[in-house]
C-alpha cells in the first residue's frame, strides 16, 4: 500500500480506538502511529522510510525479502521489546507504536500478495480471500480507500473526542449516561447539568444549567434557584424527573472539608460561627434528645435537612436550610463543611472553626 493509505489507516484505528477506549488524544501519539504504520517498509530501499534509513533497508531486502520479516509477529515482538522501555514511563506512547507498526500488517492483508504473517512459515494471510476484492497498490480502487479513510477520519475526529458514550449522550441526552460519567469523574472539576425536569410535587417543567454538588441515590444533588434538589428517576428519593439532561465539564475543583464536633452545640452555634464569605454545604448526621422536641413528619423525596426520631441528617444542607431546626443540639455527631474551591474564587475556612 501507498504511505498515505498507511497513514490514513492507522490515524482511523487511532481515533476509532480514542471513541472506544476514552483515551484522551494525544498529538505526540498521534505522530507516533503513523510514522510507525511505515516502519515495517523498513526492508523495502524505495520506501518513505527505507530511502533515509538505507543502511538497515538494503540488507534487510537482501537478507530477507520484502513483506517477511518485518511484517511478521516476529517483528511485531523485536518492535515490543525495543519500545519496552516507553510502557513504564509513557504507556500510551507504547500502545501507539505498537498499534500504528499493526495497522501497517493489518491493511497489507489486504493487498493482492498478503503478508508473510507467520514467517518463517510460507503461510501468507490475505484479507478477504477472494483476489478480485483486494487492493493492488496505487490503483484506483486504492485510492476510493484513501479517500473514503479520510473523510471517515474527519467524520470520526469529534466523536474521538466525546467517545462513543459521550456522543451518544449528546445525542439521547440521557440520564443515566450523566449520572455515571459524573460518578466516574467527580471531585476532579466543577460539573454542571444541562437539565430539562418535571417536579415531582408540582409538575411544573423546569429548565436550567444547574450545578452539580454531589450524587445520591442513583441520582444528582443540583443548586436550583438557591435550593438544593435532587435529579433522579425515584419519585420516592428525588425532587426532580430528569427528561433530558447533558453533563458539563468546567473548571478544575479543589474541595476543602472541615470536620466539627458537635457534641453539645446546636445548629444555631454552627451556623453562627459559619457566617463567611464564601458558599458552603453542610453534610452528617446528629443525634439529639428527641423528648426534648415533637417531631415532625417527614417526606421521602430528598431535602438538606430530613429529622426522624433522634437523628438529624444533613446533606449539602445550607444555613438558611437549618431555619426549623437551629435549636437543636446534638448529643453526639460531626457536620462536615465543604467548600469548593476553583477558577478565582477562593474558599476560606471561617477563624472559628480553624481549631476542628
Amino acid at each position: 500500500m501507498l504511505a498515505a493509505t498507511h497513514a490514513a489507516f492507522s490515524t482511523a484505528l487511532y481515533l476509532g480506538g480514542a471513541a472506544v477506549f476514552e483515551y484522551k488524544l494525544d498529538p505526540i501519539a498521534w505522530g507516533l502511529t503513523m510514522l510507525f504504520s511505515l516502519m515495517p517498509d523498513i526492508d523495502l530501499p524505495v520506501s518513505k522510510v527505507g530511502r533515509p534509513l538505507f543502511f538497515i533497508s538494503v540488507p534487510l531486502e537482501k537478507r530477507f525479502g520484502h513483506r517477511t520479516i518485518t511484517h511478521s509477529f516476529i517483528g511485531v515482538a523485536i518492535l515490543a521489546v525495543l519500545a519496552s522501555p516507553l510502557y513504564l514511563f509513557y504507556t500510551l506512547y507504547f500502545w501507539a507504536i505498537l498499534g500504528g507498526y499493526w495497522s501497517h500488517l493489518q491493511i497489507d492483508m489486504a493487498n493482492i500478495r498478503g503478508v508473510d504473517l507467520f514467517w518463517p512459515s510460507p503461510i501468507r494471510v490475505v484479507m478477504p480471500g477472494k483476489v478480485k476484492f483486494r487492493l493492488e497498490v496505487g490503483s484506483k480502487a486504492e485510492m476510493i480507500v484513501l479517500c473514503s479513510m479520510l473523510v471517515f477520519c474527519v467524520g470520526l475526529y469529534p466523536l474521538s473526542s466525546l467517545g462513543i458514550r459521550g456522543g451518544l449522550h449528546q445525542i439521547l441526552k440521557d440520564f443515566d449516561i450523566s449520572y455515571d460519567e459524573y460518578v466516574k469523574v467527580q471531585g476532579l472539576n466543577f460539573y454542571s447539568v444541562e437539565l430539562k425536569a418535571i417536579d415531582n410535587l408540582t409538575l411544573e417543567h423546569i429548565e436550567c444549567n444547574c450545578p452539580i454538588l454531589g450524587a445520591w441515590q442513583s441520582g444528582l444533588i443540583v443548586e436550583f434557584n438557591g435550593k438544593t434538589r435532587a435529579v433522579g428517576k425515584s419519585q420516592m428519593h428525588h425532587n426532580l424527573f430528569p427528561t433530558d439532561t447533558v453533563l458539563i465539564k468546567g473548571e478544575p475543583l479543589r474541595v476543602i472539608s472541615q470536620r466539627v464536633d458537635m457534641k453539645g452545640r446546636s445548629l444555631r452555634w454552627l451556623v453562627d460561627n459559619l457566617k463567611a464569605n464564601h458558599d458552603y454545604y453542610l453534610l452528617g448526621d446528629l443525634y439529639v434528645d428527641a423528648e426534648k422536641m415533637v417531631n415532625v413528619s417527614q417526606i421521602d423525596t430528598y431535602h438538606p435537612v430530613i429529622w426522624g426520631g433522634d437523628t438529624v441528617k444533613l446533606h449539602y444542607a445550607k444555613a438558611e436550610d437549618l431555619r426549623d431546626y437551629l435549636n437543636l443540639t446534638a448529643i453526639r455527631g460531626e457536620v462536615v463543611e465543604l467548600s469548593f474551591e476553583g477558577g478565582k474564587n477562593e474558599a476560606k475556612v471561617p477563624t472559628a472553626l480553624r481549631a476542628f
